[in-house]
């Protein structure tokens, strides 16, 4: 490998230079306070960093920290995932105590793997000489703790990748390359393929080198993070659990008929897998045909009826969300990914943005504050005595006012087609944005504004914004929406709205409602220009955090 690594001394000796010194440390940290145990992890790990220690010893100790770090990272991931951006003081302090603690754990098996490729005996104890890879594996002992530290290494960029993500960030080149540079090695040493076990990511089952940089790819290609952060959780799991399905070849398969599309990598870059090769000496495929058989039979067995924790895909997964999640990754693990519904084409224009349910209905509405059409003897009472005191506050438009637009507000458009479009903006220069929200879109050349949703947002840099938005087909019309159950009274209006059927592309008629309105057959009602009509609803095209799109009938 090629990294480099500070020099290491014995000025500043961490709290702890043994295993079991480290272990009497633990008891010290305040396990429930994430944020003074992050404090202390970080400290100790930088301490350890630069201490001359034995490679063995080091190792010993990294492994006794290894368990507590990641029940503290979990703590501590909580306070960001699934946050909109950009993220509260803390938030993001949260965020960035979280990466740096992970950043100091793979600088530390980052050392014990290095001193292994580059000959160190006292790597593992071993009175046998690395210089000549073939000698790892002939050598069992030696080979199995290779193949451990190799492991090892590689499960701290998964993890660490998994928090950047919930972070809404991409790992970086540095990342990648990084992560390839040691896969390479642990093949280099022929212990790419050899089991291990990890009890701390993965109980009893055995994992191995090449199913944990598996797992790294699977989670960048299914794109987790444009998953709400419940959803990223599953994908993750299943990540990590069927890594081992995924077998490595150093040419692309002959005979592709009855096999999945592989992932491509190259090892010798800075990027992650995709699915188009490109000509290089370091490229790689990572055969998925056994995963996929694996998520096609799940599939299968979901659309029979039975239970997700059945198929061990976890207690806290349900349906439908489970079949859904399942067919996504097995498009972008096993069918070459998921093709565009229109090619984007680059642009270099703004446009006005509204985010937020209410804000968008408050605008299209002609900036009208909702009402709900029925209200009590008491409300309208109310509402007369406010009139007659104040005017009709309703509107920001009297004697000539203008209107408040500072929901409104000015986004770049990167590039965009007929179903969507990727938009950029200064990181806080405006609302806090995440994946699921509702919003609205007007380009400069747009007459009216187009209803979407946020599919994903990122954070690009110290200080920009970018999201990517999927927009509903039509125009949308805002509306008063209530449940209509038998026996149930009193069900309150909400905003919502209604798109037009368009025939021309195939688009049947649907109707926005708030989040967890939709049930398969469930009746809602509407009102339009002060007449109700009622809607069964039979399926959900669409779901935010805070909006189901859903088909229905008259």
């Amino acid at each position: 490998m090629n990294i480099e690594l500070p020099p290491t001394g014995t000025e500043q000796s961490p709290a702890f230079v043994s295993a079991t010194a480290c272990e009497e440390w633990l008891a010290t940290v305040p396990m429930a306070n994430a944020v003074q145990a992050q404090s202390m992890f970080l400290q100790q790990l930088h301490l350890l960093h630069r201490f001359t220690l034995s490679p063995t010893e080091r190792f010993a100790i990294l492994e006794t920290l290894r368990h507590s770090v990641c029940n503290v990272q979990e703590d501590a991931g909580k306070k960001f995932a699934g946050k909109p951006l950009p993220f509260a003081p803390h938030e993001q302090a949260a965020l960035e105590s979280t990466l740096s603690v992970w950043h100091a754990l793979s600088l530390g098996y980052l050392r014990c793997f290095d001193a292994l490729c580059c000959g160190d005996a006292g790597a593992f104890s071993t009175p046998l000489l690395v210089a000549q890879h073939a000698q790892i594996v002939s050598h069992p002992e030696l080979a199995g703790r290779a193949a451990k530290l190799a492991q090892r290494t590689l499960s701290v960029f998964a993890d660490w990748q998994v928090d950047l993500f919930r972070g809404e960030q991409l790992p970086d080149a540095t990342y990648w390359k990084t992560l390839h540079q040691i896969f390479s090695a642990a093949e280099t040493l022929g212990v790419a393929t050899r089991a291990v076990t990890d009890h701390v990511r993965h109980g009893v089952a055995h994992s191995s080198a090449l199913a944990t940089y598996a797992e790294c790819h699977l989670m960048s290609t299914a794109n987790i993070y444009e998953l709400p952060s419940r959803h990223l959780a599953w994908v993750v799991r299943w990540a990590k659990r069927w890594g081992p399905k995924i077998s490595l070849l150093k040419a692309p398969p002959e005979d592709i008929r009855n096999r999945a599309v592989p992932l491509w990598v190259d090892i010798e870059s800075d990027s992650p897998a995709s699915y188009v090769p490109q000509p290089s000496s370091g490229s790689r495929w990572l055969e998925t045909t056994e995963l996929r058989k694996s998520l096609i039979a799940r599939i299968t067995l979901l659309a029979q009826g039975r239970e997700p924790a059945e198929l061990q895909l976890g207690d806290d997964v349900t349906q439908p969300s489970a079949t859904l999640l399942l067919q996504r990754v097995l498009q972008r693990w096993c069918k070459g990914g998921a093709p565009r519904r229109h090619e984007r084409h680059a642009t270099n224009d703004d446009c006005s943005f509204i985010a937020g349910l209410e804000a968008v209905h408050f605008h299209l509405s002609g900036h009208q504050v909702f009402r709900a059409p029925t209200r009590s003897d008491t409300a309208l009472r109310r509402e007369r005595e406010e009139f007659e005191t104040f005017g009709d506050r309703s509107r920001s438009t009297e004697g000539g006012g203008e209107k408040d637009d500072s929901h409104i507000e000015n986004w770049h458009v990167v590039d965009e087609s007929a179903s969507g479009m990727r938009l950029t903006r200064p990181l806080k220069e405006g609302a806090r944005i995440g994946t699921g929200l509702l919003i609205a879109v007007k380009t400069n050349d747009s007459q009216r504004f187009t209803s979407g949703n946020v599919r994903w947002a990122l954070r690009e840099g110290d200080n920009l914004l970018a999201a990517g938005i999927q927009l509903f087909p039509g125009e949308a019309r805002p509306v008063a929406i209530r449940v209509v159950e038998a026996g149930a009274t009193g069900n309150p209006w909400r905003q919502g709205f209604l798109l037009p059927a368009i025939p021309a592309i195939n688009e049947s008629a649907s109707v926005v409602v708030p989040a967890g309105t939709f049930r398969i057959d469930r009746s809602i009602e509407v009102m339009v220009d002060e007449k109700a009509q009622v809607l069964k609803l039979f399926r959900v095209l669409d779901r935010g955090v805070e909006f189901e799109r859903c088909n229905f009938y008259d």
